[in-house]
């Protein structure tokens, strides 16, 4: 059978990508594609629907609602790995933030400020009180 040698090989490149940083061009412009080809693929499945009858038959897969049922499941599995992903770097965003607020919260309550560095980081803090 063809699609052992399709789906496995598929489901491993999906995992993997699904589970890269969102962060990157690259990473936005592939899940664009992938979209896309979803949108596309699906329009034909519902236009031409021996056609998948057969890819089915091409592919060694006995019905063409099992292929279907194939490529929805792995269009799945790297939708739920990406969407951890995503939920994962929003989590990071947010903690960072909540910690500049509280920071920032702490120094405005006890007249704190930064103390620089020659290159400009805080070290350390002062009173704005010179005693």
């Amino acid at each position: 059978m063809i699609i052992k040698w399709l789906l496995i090989p598929t489901l491993i490149a999906l995992v993997y990508f699904s589970l890269r940083s969102r962060a990157s061009l690259r990473g936005q412009a592939r899940r664009k594609i992938l979209a896309v080809l979803t949108v596309v693929a699906g329009v034909l499945a519902v236009m031409f629907p021996a056609s998948t009858q057969w890819l089915a038959d091409l592919v060694g897969v006995t019905r063409g609602s099992d292929l279907l049922f194939y490529v929805v499941a792995l269009v799945l599995i790297y939708q739920v790995g990406s969407t951890g992903v995503r939920f994962r770097e929003q989590e990071t965003r947010i903690v960072g933030l909540a910690r500049q607020v509280a920071l920032a919260e702490a120094e405005a309550r006890i007249g704190l400020q930064p103390a620089r560095s020659e290159q400009g980081h805080p070290m350390s803090y002062r009173t704005s009180d010179p005693a």
